[in-house]
């Protein structure tokens, strides 16, 4: 009987943290999704940037980055590209 409500017990842990787990992971891809977007925008509204390119570039590595589950260095290079482009980040 103790060893069932040891493993009960252990069980509702495990289950506790995956739960979190999952909304951390939904809320870095939520910032990957909200980074992107904010990256397009700026590139749309200033084509003509001396650094464009060095942005667009780093667009698709935050693409890359988070695309593959590695959230904060994708949003890291989203932010890279907002700082080429002189953007604010909202």
């Amino acid at each position: 009987m103790r060893s069932t409500s040891i493993s009960v017990l252990v069980c509702a842990g495990l289950l506790v943290c995956a739960t979190q787990a999952g909304a951390e992971d939904l809320a870095s891809m939520s910032g990957c999704v909200k980074r992107a977007d904010q990256v397009t925008a700026a590139l749309a509204g200033d084509q003509h940037a001396a650094t464009y390119g060095a942005a667009l570039k780093e667009k698709g590595y935050g693409r890359d980055f988070c695309l593959n589950g590695m959230y904060r260095q994708g949003v890291a290079h989203y932010d890279e590209a907002l700082r080429l482009l002189d953007t604010q980040k909202s």
